[in-house]
């Protein structure tokens, strides 16, 4: 599994990267809005197995990244984004308190990961089309994501010994976030060095925003143990699906865009 996941994590890295760096305007909102649509589908698969809804719904989601970036009526608002995001994710965290709650309650789901992926899209596009270094703080984004999850997976593997979430996703362990909070604070300091920010906000706001992202993997995961489903799919070997490998991008993005924003 793990030979899988690096193998895996080496193929589609350097794609990634790429598409960030060197996309345009239009191949990274293509990009965005395959990447909504593909998480979108398996979590409404995660919610209820229904290939057809699950189908129209990821579509309709993917189609509306495009729509909100190309209309030129629509503005994108960051405090709006920060507001609808900061609750859509305090109702997420207060499942995750109670997590045999909330198992029957399709709509409500059905609602939040369209509401997720919108402002997950909006967000992600909105920041790489900031001039100058917006392609950059792309790319520190999905690094940020990608070295928090390196850090509790090291951390929790030395020293991991008290359960995160024994209910939800048994394998998380306290030791796990604290190391993948330390690992971000030290990213932080080195992207604001950088990119030429006051390296005190990105040592301090980083570990916060992979906070969230954790909430998002956990919610994720809270999403598939409601349905029995060990993964959301199966296209990304040794990490799943699509849910599997961006739950905790899709909850940080927002909040990196506010954060952004406010310490440009």
């Amino acid at each position: 599994m793990l030979k899988k996941r690096i193998l895996t994590a080496l193929l589609l890295a350097p794609v990634v990267i790429v598409i960030i760096l060197k996309g345009n305007e239009l191949i990274f909102t293509i990009f965005t809005a395959f990447l909504a649509s593909m998480i979108g589908y398996e979590w409404f698969q995660c919610v209820k197995k229904s290939p057809i809804n699950s189908v129209v719904m990821s579509a309709l989601v993917g189609i509306s990244v495009v729509f909100i970036n190309k209309a030129s009526f629509i503005e994108i608002d960051v405090v709006r984004i920060l507001i609808a995001a900061s609750i859509i994710w305090l109702i997420c965290l207060v499942w995750l308190l109670k997590p045999r709650e909330g198992a029957v309650k399709y709509a409500k789901k059905y609602a939040l990961g369209v509401g997720v992926l919108l402002l997950f899209g909006a967000s992600l596009t909105s920041i790489h089309q900031l001039p100058e270094k917006g392609a950059q703080l792309t790319l520190a984004l999905f690094l940020l994501i990608w070295i928090a999850d390196i850090g509790a997976y090291v951390s929790g593997k030395t020293i991991g010994k008290h359960k995160l979430a024994p209910q939800i996703s048994p394998g998380k362990t306290v030791e796990g976030l604290v190391g993948g909070l330390a690992f971000t604070a030290i990213y932080g300091y080195f992207v604001a060095v950088w990119l030429g920010y006051n390296p005190l906000y990105f040592i301090a706001f980083f570990p916060l925003i992979a906070i969230i992202s954790v909430i998002g993997d956990l919610f994720a995961s809270l999403l598939k143990r409601h349905n029995n489903i060990k993964d959301s799919g199966f296209l990304l070997p040794g990490h799943g699906g699509f849910l599997d490998r961006f739950d905790s991008l899709i909850a940080a993005t927002p909040f990196y865009f506010a954060f952004i924003h406010f310490v440009s």
